[in-house]
């Protein structure tokens, strides 16, 4: 898949020091009622080509081009090279 493809799929992108994270979130309810917020993390490593293809989507972020995290009660991680 390519960077950008798991931007536009993204509901949050964010950078850290050494990753991409794309975020996916949901609401996911209980039997019982109880609402939970899931965040489905795709962690990608930074490479010159990936901060490229985040800074061409994301400069209109202007000086907090990295984002931040959305919060979350649950959340799971996958990490791709």
């Amino acid at each position: 898949m390519k960077t950008v493809d798991y931007f536009s799929e993204a509901d949050n992108v964010y950078r850290t020091e050494n990753y991409i994270v794309c975020q996916k979130v949901s609401l996911c309810r209980s039997g019982e009622g109880n609402t939970l917020m899931l965040s489905q993390d795709t962690y990608l490593a930074r490479t010159h080509k990936r901060d490229a293809e985040y800074e061409l989507v994301y400069k209109v972020r202007g000086r907090k081009i990295n984002g931040k995290r959305m919060r979350s009660g649950t959340y799971s991680r996958k990490y791709e090279d």
